[in-house]
């Protein structure tokens, strides 16, 4: 009887084992305590004026977080290359909408039509998300979202952002 109980706590403990020191030495490793600020009651999703039906998806703060910790979504910054310079969502990639043509070729070939992407700008004063958002999903891209709480938002709410100048 004793052996029947030993034989699976040991396997258990071996396979914990295993597991932290697999996660220990990953490239891609998760955290064990989540260095996350709390953003609930941010769950407000702020639509701008000149949105249509059609348009992508609008997302709140709570929604752009989660998809940020997913670590499967691509974020995109459509504000001008010195605005991005001085301070971005971490991980996030500049493709300006004012210069779209000059951007295009070179950062949209390698993204597949089937990532998950939110784009975002400077706030709400700004539509270069939506616009961005327009754009991409017109040419094919299948999930896209904008996170019109753009970037002051993020920033306000002490999510993970890379600081410039």
């Amino acid at each position: 009887m004793k052996l029947r109980f030993k034989q699976p706590l040991i396997l258990l403990i071996l396979s914990v084992v295993i597991a932290l020191l697999a996660n220990t030495i990953s490239s891609n490793r998760i955290p064990f305590v989540g260095n996350w600020p709390s953003v609930s009651g941010s769950d407000t999703i702020v639509i701008p004026p000149s949105a249509e039906e059609g348009d992508p998806a609008f997302i709140s703060l709570d929604e752009a977080a989660t998809k940020f910790q997913s670590r499967n979504t691509l974020f995109i910054d459509a504000r001008e290359p010195e605005d991005y310079e001085f301070g971005h969502i971490k991980g996030a990639i500049n493709l300006p909408y004012d210069y779209l043509e000059d951007y295009w070729d070179d950062i949209i070939k390698d993204i597949s039509p089937d990532r998950e992407i939110v784009v975002y700008c400077s706030g709400s004063e700004c539509e270069s998300s939506l616009f961005l958002g327009r754009e991409l999903s017109e040419t094919g891209y299948n999930h896209v979202y904008i996170f019109y709480g753009g970037w002051r938002e993020w920033e306000r709410s002490g999510l993970p952002a890379v600081m410039g100048n």
